[in-house]
């Protein structure tokens, strides 16, 4: 038997920017192979940037069409959710989508992730994280209501953070360059001191590779065997 596990949600899971071999399904994949050895698995990326809950379900059918039904599903929305209809209306499409989901796909395991975690003030034009808190904490409360696990990566970013790991985002005013990304460091020297260099949510591979075990762990949490059923 393969696993099929499915990922949906926004930009930062998209990662559309990047090599694919460091997007966040190969990281996951990887991670997969580490803690499951004897698994069999396919992890397919349906991440979209710009994409909030209510735009996927726009997208909802043809997308479940396209693959075999799913054993497992990754959730992360919020960020493009808390602009287009605020908290109350993340909260509603959430619990839609969740919902649909479980009717759907009965025998899927459902996961939520909450979003990324950005280093204010040192690394970061504005504290996001309190804009973003509402959305993540209101990710974690539908989870518990439909017991589903939580992938907490703002919380897993914020431990790295605290712990000297802060280089988890790419670079460049706010916006992603969509033909040459500033991944990395190369050219921080060239902008010491703007905090508005490193003001963009979007992970960069380092950030990706946490992610991605941040999921593995979570996954190895609940079902420390196999993810075979």
């Amino acid at each position: 038997m393969t696993v099929q596990m499915l990922m949906i949600g926004d930009c930062t899971l998209a990662t559309s920017y990047m090599p694919t071999r460091h997007r966040n399904e190969q990281a996951l994949t990887a991670k997969l192979r580490e803690l499951y050895p004897d698994d069999a698995y396919t992890v397919i990326n349906e991440g979209l940037d710009g994409e909030s809950i209510g735009k996927f379900l726009k997208r909802y059918e043809r997308t479940m069409r396209r693959y075999a039904p799913p054993d497992y599903v990754l959730v992360r929305y919020g960020v493009n959710d808390r602009r287009e209809y605020g908290v109350d209306g993340f909260r509603d499409a959430l619990t839609q989508l969740c919902e649909r989901l479980q009717s759907d796909l009965p025998r899927a395991r459902i996961l939520l992730e909450t979003g990324v975690y950005v280093d204010y003030p040192a690394h970061y034009e504005f504290d996001r994280n309190t804009v973003l808190q509402p959305i993540y904490e209101t990710i974690r409360e539908t989870a518990q209501r439909y017991n589903m696990p939580v992938v907490d990566v703002y919380e897993r970013m914020r431990r790295e953070t605290e712990q000297g790991n802060w280089d988890l985002r790419v670079r460049g005013y706010g916006v992603v360059d969509e033909d040459i990304p500033v991944l990395g460091a190369g050219q921080d020297h060239l902008h010491a001191g703007d905090v508005r260099w490193w003001t963009n949510i979007h992970p960069n591979p380092t950030g990706i590779a946490v992610i991605a075990d941040e999921e593995a762990q979570v996954l190895k949490r609940h079902w420390p065997d196999t993810l075979r059923f």
